[in-house]
């Protein structure tokens, strides 16, 4: 099997199209005081400028990969074809899909393998290895400059950073329908998406509703107000389905929640950016609970669950070059985003939907792209403090989303700090180099990364070494 997904790979002709870093960013900076850029409106495709023009368009690309990486004495590849899929069937009607089927032999255990697929099916084979399905895609309606209406199977981003406090892509897409409407200065999202979870071998579906109000009173300031809340469709006592009190776009969940006499997970944020030129200062902040008495009298309680993301980015020309560069803080308290059961766990198939160190850390991110003709130049930076759950504690301090966080220690309620727990700390640097190939629709890349870890001063290095074939719109990065 792995031997005909290689042939097929290479004797596949290919066409497709670019969207790398640089591009995406610059719509970001260049967006018109009409425009709000906080949420994304595809997980790596800029959805709404797909086609420039107002005639029926459809292109059908198919682009083959093959990627192959060497870590920890281990030698993994992944290959694969995708097949891209766009039409503009009339001005308001607009079509994307991306199906991509390969093999892998990396680890599925999340986030550990570096080749990974976020595939929403895998068919596992003999020895491990497996068929992954990569699918994702959306269907966007717009009768006008007011409405629009969205369903498909992707990422939903909120956020103008590298990770995002309140949805990301790092994860596995999910389906979705989601409303906007905008008014005068104003934005707003409602957002109805389908996660699930494998518990005993079997998928158990889970729903999450979510509402995202955002105000642009100029073309230099941004604010967004955010809330979600996540819901275990089968309870303890019924079946609940699909939860009909969520679907009003003019409620606050908390209160619903309460009304329901149900132990959802509700979620408040705030978002906000600064942008000068081809700069932007920006922010997030998440709450989960907390209680402000406790915060004052800096009891460190267990129950205070919030985090904040700081962060800078621009990006400039220098001698027919454009560079762009990024610096980044995110810190997140213990317990944030967990829950007592995985049905209302933020994460989606065992995986955070947000950061995707999930809880307990502080990290530091900084990276730098640079592109000039074909060739596209990547370092990253990425320095962490986080707490994990040693495996030979039967408690949990905060850091692994799955835990139930009432198996913290027993009759410890004050004193969880970041980095409490088992501490390990890391340091990793990347470097990729990359040269555009058909007429910069796929890329031929290098990647060395090396990562320095401490755990409970217990050092470890690790290097990594990535190198293959890939499309230039989508591709993987290993940044985390």
């Amino acid at each position: 099997m792995k031997y005909l997904f290689a042939i097929y790979s290479f004797l596949v002709l290919f066409i497709g199209w670019s969207q790398p870093i640089l591009e995406t960013e610059n719509r970001v900076f260049n967006a018109s005081v009409h425009e709000h850029t906080g949420v994304k409106q595809a997980s790596y495709l800029y959805f709404d400028s797909s086609f420039v023009d107002s005639s029926s368009t459809i292109t059908i690309d198919v682009i083959p990969e093959l990627l192959a990486a060497y870590q920890s004495n281990q030698f993994q590849i992944r290959t694969g074809i995708s097949t891209l899929f766009r039409a503009q069937l009339h001005p308001s009607l607009r079509m994307f899909a991306d199906y991509k089927v390969g093999y892998s032999n990396a680890d599925l255990v999340r986030y550990s393998g570096r080749l990974q697929p976020k595939s929403f099916f895998t068919n596992t084979l003999s020895k491990g290895d497996y068929v992954y399905h990569d699918l994702r895609g959306r269907i966007s309606y717009t009768p006008n400059s007011i409405i629009q209406l969205q369903t498909g199977l992707d990422h939903i981003v909120i956020g103008e950073g590298d990770r995002s406090l309140f949805m990301g892509n790092h994860g596995v897409p999910n389906p979705f329908v989601s409303l906007r409407a905008k008014f005068w200065k104003l934005e707003y999202h409602v957002i109805q998406q389908l996660w699930k979870e494998n518990i005993i071998n079997k998928n158990a579906p889970k729903g999450n509703a979510s509402h995202y109000l955002s105000f642009k009173p100029t073309k230099k300031w941004s604010f967004g107000i955010f809330e979600t809340v996540v819901y275990d469709t089968k309870d303890t006592l019924y079946n609940r389905g699909f939860e009909v009190e969520y679907l009003n776009p003019l409620i606050f969940y908390r209160p619903q929640e309460y009304s329901l006499g149900s132990t959802d997970n509700v979620l408040l944020g705030a978002n906000a950016s600064f942008q000068w030129k081809k700069k932007m200062i920006y922010m997030q902040f998440i709450l989960d609970d907390f209680v402000l008495g406790e915060i004052r009298a800096r009891s460190r309680w267990w129950a205070n669950k919030y985090a904040f993301q700081f962060g800078f980015k621009g990006t400039t020309q220098f001698k027919n070059a454009s560079i762009f560069h990024r610096t980044e803080l995110n810190i997140v308290r213990p317990f944030t985003y967990t829950q007592v059961t995985p049905g209302a766990v933020y994460g989606n198939v065992g995986l955070p939907v947000a950061h995707p160190l999930g809880a307990n850390f502080v990290e530091l991110y900084h990276e730098f792209v640079a592109e000039k003709n074909n060739w596209v130049a990547q370092l990253w930076l990425q320095a962490y403090l986080k707490g994990n759950d040693s495996v030979s504690s039967v408690f949990t301090y905060g850091g692994e989303l799955y835990e139930p966080y009432n198996n913290r220690p027993t009759n410890v309620e004050y004193g969880y700090t970041i980095g409490g727990g088992e501490t390990f700390r890391a340091l990793q640097l990347g470097i990729q180099l990359a040269r555009k190939t058909g007429q910069g629709k796929s890329q031929l890349f290098i990647e060395p990364r090396g990562i320095v870890s401490n755990t409970e001063g217990i050092v470890r290095g690790n290097f990594f070494l990535t190198a293959g074939f890939q499309r230039t719109l989508g591709a993987d990065r290993r940044n985390y």
